[in-house]
C-alpha cells in the first residue's frame, strides 16, 4: 500500500484537521457573511507552526498553493472582456501609472523622515501599491460587479499591477545584486509586444477558433485535463521567458474567454480553483507568527490602518481622475485598499536579497497578511459609511445603477 512508504497517520492527521478547520471557519464566517479567504488565513494562522505546530513545512504548502494562485488567474483571464480593456487601455494606464507614482510619493515622504535608504523605499513603494486581483476579482465577481463600468476599469488596473511584477523584481534584483539582466528587459519587452498584438487580433476577429474543441465538449474527463494543460502549459511558458507565471495563465484564460466553442474548460477547473486557492491563502496564515504579532500588536495595526486609510485616498483620487463619482471613486479606492498577495512575492525576494532584515522582513508580512484579511470588513464600512441615509440606494442599487454602465 502506497501509504506505507511515509507517515500515514501524521500525513492524514494533518490533512483532516486543515480541512476540518477550512469547514468550521467558513461555516462561521459565513454566518457573518465574510469572504472564504478569511477562513482560509485564520485556519493556516491556528495550525502553523506557531500556533498548533501541525503544519511545519511552511514553503512545501506555500509551493503548492502558488498553483491556486495561478488557476485563479486564469479564471480572471476568462473574466476578461478583452474589447473593453483594449478600449480604455489608455486610462487604464494612466490610472496605474498615477495610483503607482502616489504610493512611491507617499513611501518617500515617510522613508525620509525615517532616514530608509533608497533600497527600502522603492521596495515598500513597490510593496504598498499593488492590490490582491484575487481577493477583489472574487470580490466583483460574487457582487455581479465585475463587467460594470467601474468593474471594469478596477479590473484593467489590477492586471496592470500585475504586469508591473516583473519589472518591479528586475529593479529589486539590481538594488540588492547591483546588476540586471538585459536579456530579461528585452524578452520581457517582446512578449509585451505579442500580448498588445493578442489583443488586437482579439477585438479584430472577436473570436478565436481551437481545433478539435467540440471533441472535448462532452467529455468532463478530457475537459479537466485541456484546461489544466491550456493553464499550466502557458505558465510554464511564460516562466522560460522569466516572466509571472501567473500572468500566463491569465492569457490562458483571456484565449479561453474569446473561444466561444470552449467555454465549458474554466466551469472544468473551478474544484481545483477553490482547493489551491485556499491553500494559497492557507499559507499565508501559516507563514504568520502570531508571538511577533502579539509583541508588536499597536505597531502593526497602526501601519495595517494607515496603509487601509492612505490606499483609500489615493486610488479614491485616481478614480476621480478617471472621472469617476465621488461615491464610485471612494468605494474603489476600498476596493483596492490592501496590499496584495504579489507584494508577498516582493517581500520574500527582498528577504533573499538582504534588502530586509528578519524584523522588517515579518512586519511587513504580518501588514500584508492582515490588510488581506481585513478586506471585507473595510469595503463594508466604508459601503454603510456611502449609502447609510434613510433615503440613499443601497450597494446593490450601485451596482445595479451607478456602476452598470458598461463600457
Amino acid at each position: 500500500m502506497i501509504l506505507a512508504y511515509f507517515d500515514s497517520q501524521t500525513l492524514l492527521q494533518s490533512i483532516a484537521g486543515m480541512l476540518l478547520s477550512i469547514l468550521l471557519l467558513s461555516w462561521l464566517l459565513k454566518r457573518f457573511r465574510q469572504p472564504y479567504f478569511v477562513a482560509y488565513i485564520l485556519a493556516g494562522i491556528l495550525l502553523g507552526p506557531h500556533c498548533l505546530k501541525l503544519f511545519t513545512d511552511v514553503h512545501t504548502i506555500a509551493q503548492i498553493g502558488s498553483l491556486g494562485l495561478i488557476i485563479q488567474m486564469f479564471f480572471i483571464g476568462a473574466e476578461i472582456e478583452v474589447p473593453s480593456l483594449i478600449k480604455n487601455i489608455k486610462t487604464l494606464t494612466i490610472g496605474t501609472a498615477v495610483q503607482l507614482l502616489l504610493s512611491m510619493a507617499f513611501i518617500l515622504l515617510v522613508g525620509s523622515q525615517l532616514e530608509w535608504s533608497s533600497a527600502k523605499i522603492v521596495l515598500f513603494g513597490f510593496i504598498v501599491s499593488l492590490s490582491s486581483s484575487a481577493i477583489i476579482l472574487e470580490y466583483l465577481h460574487k457582487n455581479k460587479e465585475i463587467h460594470t463600468r467601474l468593474g471594469t476599469i478596477t479590473t484593467g488596473i489590477l492586471i496592470l499591477q500585475d504586469f508591473l511584477i516583473v519589472p518591479m523584481i528586475m529593479v529589486l534584483n539590481f538594488l540588492g545584486k547591483g546588476e540586471s539582466d538585459p536579456s530579461a528587459l528585452i524578452i520581457g519587452s517582446i512578449v509585451t509586444i505579442l500580448f498588445v498584438l493578442f489583443l488586437r487580433n482579439v477585438v479584430l476577429k472577436k473570436s478565436i477558433r481551437l481545433p478539435f474543441a467540440a471533441d472535448f465538449q462532452p467529455d468532463h474527463e478530457l475537459q479537466v485535463f485541456i484546461g489544466l494543460s491550456l493553464c499550466f502549459g502557458f505558465a510554464w511558458i511564460t516562466s522560460l521567458l522569466h516572466l509571472s507565471a501567473a500572468l500566463g495563465a491569465m492569457f490562458a484564460g483571456m484565449t479561453i474567454s474569446q473561444t466561444r466553442s470552449t467555454r465549458w474548460l474554466d466551469r472544468s477547473l473551478v474544484p481545483f480553483r477553490i482547493f489551491f486557492l485556499s491553500l494559497f491563502f492557507f499559507s499565508v496564515g501559516l507563514q504568520i507568527d502570531v508571538h511577533f504579532v502579539s509583541d508588536n500588536f499597536s505597531l502593526i495595526m497602526t501601519l495595517v490602518l494607515s496603509i487601509l486609510l492612505i490606499n483609500s485616498g489615493i486610488n479614491t483620487l485616481v478614480f476621480r481622475l478617471l472621472r469617476e463619482t465621488w461615491k464610485n471613486s471612494v468605494y474603489a479606492g476600498a476596493l483596492l485598499s490592501q496590499i496584495g498577495e504579489f507584494s508577498l512575492i516582493l517581500c520574500i525576494v527582498a528577504k533573499e536579497l538582504k534588502l530586509v532584515d528578519d524584523f522588517s522582513f515579518q512586519l511587513t508580512l504580518a501588514v500584508i497578511s492582515i490588510t488581506m484579511l481585513l478586506t471585507s470588513a473595510w469595503i463594508g464600512i466604508i459601503r454603510a459609511f456611502l449609502f447609510r441615509g434613510p433615503g440613499e440606494a443601497t450597494a446593490t442599487d450601485v451596482a445595479e445603477e451607478n456602476l452598470h454602465a458598461k463600457l
